[in-house]
């Protein structure tokens, strides 16, 4: 790595056990990772935080990823911040509204863990960050 600080993650995810296995994949994988599993609290943490890069889900109680997502487009803290949907909402029309709102990309639950983290990998190059995952193949699928 080129810098010595990792690119910083905020995980939004209402289900716990999801959040715990992104949280430590992530980590293992070198990355600082925040996490949220409320919208407002993703909002909150976002722009405090000014993380690297966001992976959000879209079903949340309250307030929606997409709402969230929205919200985000139109704080300057967050308006270049790479966001990934995470979701198990799966129809075209709900990706393409996504990926309108302004997210980088869309991964479907269930998801393979190598495939989302060379996402998250691109994501952070092509937004010019360093990549702070360590250079092996990562492992796993959920």
């Amino acid at each position: 790595m080129t810098n010595s600080s990792p690119s910083k993650i905020l995980i939004v995810e209402d289900e716990p056990d999801i959040l715990a296995l992104l949280t430590d994949h992530l980590s293992e994988e070198g990355y600082a990772t925040l996490t949220a599993s409320t919208g407002t609290d993703a909002i909150v943490q976002a722009k405090r935080e000014q993380p690297d890069l966001i992976l959000l889900d879209v079903m949340m109680p309250g307030m929606s990823g997409f709402d969230v997502c929205n919200i985000l487009r139109d704080m300057p803290e967050t308006r270049t911040t790479p966001i990934i949907f995470l979701t198990a909402v799966a129809e075209m029309s709900r990706k393409i509204m996504g990926l309108r709102l302004g997210a980088t990309d869309y991964v479907t639950k269930p998801f393979d863990l190598r495939e989302l983290t060379v996402r998250v990998e691109v994501a952070l190059r092509d937004r010019g960050q360093v990549v702070g995952a360590r250079e092996r193949e990562p492992q796993g699928s959920v």
